[in-house]
């Protein structure tokens, strides 16, 4: 159980108490084909419909099935049923996390009003899939997620308290100072990676907290655990809502109320103590020493084996729906009464217009750069393969293009050496990019969801955590190639060489998270953008001189962040040179007749400006902030879109 002093106060005596209603509630999805599927069944009395089973056609499909319900505040509620009956659906649609694709109608009030804006301030959700960045430890995801939750009225030290109260009540002591860890790395295991999902949630300080099978992957140990951590803060005035899979009996007992589920139906819904005397009463006796919770499924699962088993087990859970019908005003009487009072008796209730986000932006920014500086100094190896990479591919040109000359062919060659660099600094950080900000995404997008902090502040932060890998590819690459090919002998032009290379590749890296925010997943970003960047290539003023290019894509030279680093290059390589020659006759592969050529010229044939080397580099800034700019704009718009729930009930089909 938690332990908490004065000095946590604010956690255990939460202002706002939540009571939940909702009434109605139904939620379909459409059936592929025009025409709908033809399945058996029945539409149950309870629902409004005849209960011939007779075979119909359904234009959808129903997954929640015009359920209602009334939760006080200080309850710990279980929703439990067998797989597929709608128990995930039902948290997310009364969280406000159900995305687009089908139609939800009904009403949700909060303390007997409509959601607001501020809701989701008030709520906690615990996803079933465990999103965690990977470099960081149990104990620096804990602070990260209390610094950041938690008002500023919350002391720090009453903070870190807080978060060792949590890490030894999940039994997470051993692990707090062990990486998360992924598929590459080995971190915690899988049962601890659980448990501090939901221990992220749990320093929220959330009224309302609702969790999707905490306890699976757990030990029965681990799961007694979390079970009696969430009992607590229900005992404390938190309303918890959980879906759960077979609990242990000892589990079963914490549930203030249950909501039994199947087929999208409502079996039951009441006092948990009480489920076992309604089953009775319908003539399900749970044997002696029998896990309640087992039981339930087993009376209210469909038995799919052969027809005839599915043509009982759905008799069967016909008849408990309309059982519960029945007798429904009896179990909900009290619950009601118990609703009205824990609305009644709390001031403060009605008042749902929270602080959406707990901290200023500034502070934000704060905490985001510093979790961002660890995750990344910590992922060593594509560090690493940077490094190596940068490095082997630095000596193969140097040792292919080493010591040229000034006759016509190295002309070529050092043109093609330049482009070459634009190719490889963009493609490095593109991919880069493209690589690491999916898992990112994942992970902003379920803090997003919980109000944790604006976009902006994460983005400024990965950015500024991005330069110094492009920083030091650029400075690497250009000590190795720059002195060894043999290009402008002047200090300055080496400097301005690698300062070219840093700011194509920050505009390369803005690209890549362009592309990567707008693709709905890694497969497709990765697709997507080499395609993109060929096409840039090609217009990037090296295999296709500018003026023979169509003028109906010629346009593309302007955004593209080749063209511009070629231009800066080659500029800062040929620009007040001379001494190159030109071949002006060729007799069986031998020139045999060259002039002279300047810099100048070999820029002029290129349709380059000698004195545009300050264009280059205000257009690569100007192409690097637009593709961050743009990189923005996605994420931002690019976060899980949730349906909202409709007053009208859906006509059947």
């Amino acid at each position: 159980m938690f332990d908490l002093d004065e000095d946590l106060a604010y956690f255990v005596s939460k202002k706002i108490k939540v009571s939940l209603s909702f009434s109605n509630l139904t939620y379909r999805i459409p059936l592929k084909g025009k025409g709908g599927v033809k399945k058996r069944g029945f539409k149950s009395t309870c629902c409004g419909g005849d209960r011939g089973g007779e075979p119909y056609v359904e234009q959808h499909k129903v997954i929640l099935d015009d359920l209602s319900a009334d939760v006080p505040a200080g309850r710990l509620v279980a929703v439990m049923g067998p797989t597929g009956c709608g128990k995930t659906s039902l948290i997310n649609a009364l969280a406000g996390r159900l995305e687009a694709g089908g139609e939800v109608y009904g009403e949700v009030l909060v303390n007997g009003q409509p959601r607001g804006k501020s809701y989701r301030a008030l709520v906690a959700y615990v996803m079933q899939d465990d999103v965690l960045f990977p470099n960081l430890t149990v104990q620096e995801t804990f602070e990260f997620a209390a610094r950041m939750r938690l008002p500023k009225k919350v002391s720090n030290a009453s903070k870190m308290k807080l978060v060792d109260t949590i890490i030894n009540e999940l039994g997470l002591s051993k692990a707090r100072n062990t990486r998360i860890g992924n598929a590459m790395y080995r971190g915690v295991s899988g049962g601890e990676r659980k448990r501090t999902n939901i221990g992220i949630e749990l320093l929220s300080g959330a009224s309302l907290i609702f969790l999707d099978e905490p306890t699976s992957g757990l030990d029965a140990f681990q799961a007694m655990n979390v079970m009696e951590s969430l009992w607590t803060l229900s005992t404390s005035g938190r309303t918890i809502i959980t879906t759960i899979h077979q609990p242990r009996s000892s589990i079963f007992k914490m549930f203030d109320l249950l909501l039994l589920l199947s087929e999208g139906r409502t079996m039951y819904y009441g006092p948990a103590k009480d489920a076992v005397k309604f089953f009775s009463d319908a003539h399900f006796e749970c044997p002696v020493n029998f896990n309640p919770a087992d039981f339930f499924l087993d009376v209210v699962s469909m038995d799919y084996r052969n027809e005839d088993a599915e043509e009982a087990s759905r008799e069967r859970i016909r008849l408990v729906a309309e059982l519960f019908a029945s007798v429904r005003p009896t179990f909900e009487g009290g619950i009601q009464k118990q609703h009205r009072l824990s609305i009644d008796g709390c001031d403060d209730c009605t008042d749902l217009n929270v602080v959406v986000f707990p901290n200023n932006p500034f502070t934000e920014f704060g905490l985001l750069l510093r979790r961002a500086w660890k995750q990344q100094s910590r992922d060593i190896l594509p560090i690493a393969i940077t490094v190596v990479q940068t490095v082997v591919v630095g000596f193969i040109l140097a040792a292919i293009y080493s010591d040229m000359g000034s006759s016509a062919t190295p002309v070529q060659d050092e043109l093609g050496i330049l482009f070459f660099v634009c190719i490889f600094s963009a493609f490095g950080a593109m991919f880069q990019a493209l690589n690491t900000f999916p898992t990112d995404r994942a992970v902003v997008n379920r803090e997003r969801a919980s109000k944790m902090y604006h976009v902006l502040p994460y983005y400024v932060a990965r950015f500024i955590c991005d330069m110094p890998t492009r920083v030091g590819q650029g400075l690497l690459f250009g000590c190795i190639v720059y002195w060894i090919v043999g290009l402008n002998p002047a200090a300055s032009a080496f400097f301005i060489f690698c300062a070219l290379l840093i700011v194509e590749g920050l505009a390369a890296q803005g690209f890549g998270i362009c592309i990567s925010a707008v693709c709905p997943n890694e497969k497709v970003a990765f697709a997507i953008a080499p395609a993109i960047t060929i096409v840039l290539i090609l217009v990037g003023g090296f295999y296709v001189n500018q003026d023979a290019i169509p003028v109906w894509i010629s346009w593309l030279k302007y955004v593209s962040h080749l063209y511009w680093a070629y231009m800066g290059l080659t500029i800062n390589d040929f620009a007040g040179r001379t001494g190159w020659e030109t071949c002006l006759n060729i007799v069986n592969g031998t020139c045999i007749a060259t002039v002279e050529t300047s810099g100048d010229e070999v820029l002029a044939r290129l349709g380059f400006d000698p004195d545009h080397l300050w264009l280059a580099f205000v257009v690569l800034i100007g192409l690097m902030v637009f593709y961050n700019s743009m990189g923005y704009l996605f994420l931002r718009l690019s976060k899980p879109k949730t349906m909202p729930i409709a007053n009208e009930r859906p006509k059947k089909t």
